[in-house]
């Protein structure tokens, strides 16, 4: 390993975990200090950015503790810095007791950047949207979520104790703002179906019916088309797409 290598290594090393790793021979600690503070101070505004609510939750003193610990251990798959925050969310899938709650507020709080940031195309719509007998489309930039705990209503004085099962839509709309919308247990299972089969409106609210042996499927359509036609002017559903 050649000289400028193993300085580069020590240098880095110290600046994620300076109580295990001296700094480079020859250089003050003065000066150290300076990048000690502007690498971790980065790191630290761009988690807490993401997380703020997990922030508020822990404090101050145990969340700058977490991330210096996301700083110092963690091994980044990616070096791309609006990643950061994900990568965080893989770290605390490896912290020991760390409430499961806290988690998933975690990946609650995540999805926000991941929606508003997600890279999409629009596939070529019907003129004239039919949810009944075409393909329902959901926004480009969208998350079919499911929790064991009701994380959009926790805070630093709602702290769950139980589990509360908890489904959500979360799409960016037309004039690109991130939206949440809570699902009961059967829509999310319907945009489900719509989202990973090929199935019109109508096909999927029958195979529905089927499924919870529903006395009136006619009514179980009827019902299920004012659902989509709700989320049609949220603009969760953008349109339509006739299937083959």
């Amino acid at each position: 390993m050649l000289d400028f290598q193993r300085y580069q290594i020590a240098f880095t090393a110290h600046i994620r975990n300076p109580t295990q790793h001296k700094r480079p021979a020859r250089v003050t600690d003065a000066r150290m200090a300076i990048y000690r503070e502007i690498v971790f101070n980065n790191i630290f505004s761009s988690v807490s950015a993401c997380f703020p609510i997990c922030k508020n939750i822990l404090g101050v003193r145990a969340w700058r503790k977490l991330v210096r610990q996301f700083f110092a251990n963690h091994q980044a798959d990616s070096p791309i810095f609006r990643e950061i925050p994900q990568q965080f969310l893989q770290f605390l899938n490896d912290v020991k007791d760390f409430p499961a709650y806290l988690q998933q507020l975690a990946h609650y709080e995540w999805v926000e950047l991941a929606v508003g940031t997600q890279q999409t195309e629009v596939s070529e719509l019907s003129k004239e949207m039919d949810l009944l007998n075409e393909k329902p489309i959901l926004a480009p930039a969208c998350r079919l979520l499911e929790y064991d705990y009701a994380v959009h209503k926790i805070s630093k004085r709602h702290i769950p104790n139980t589990a509360e099962k908890t489904y959500l839509l979360v799409f960016r709309n037309g004039e690109h703002q991130v939206k949440f919308i809570e699902l009961n247990a059967m829509t999310f299972q319907l945009l489900d179906l719509i989202q990973k089969n090929e199935m019109t409106g109508k096909q999927a609210l029958s195979w529905l019916a089927k499924a919870i042996n529903h006395p009136d499927t006619d009514a179980m359509i009827r019902f299920g088309t004012e659902i989509l036609a709700d989320l049609a002017n949220q603009q969760a559903i953008i349109g339509s797409m006739k299937i083959s």
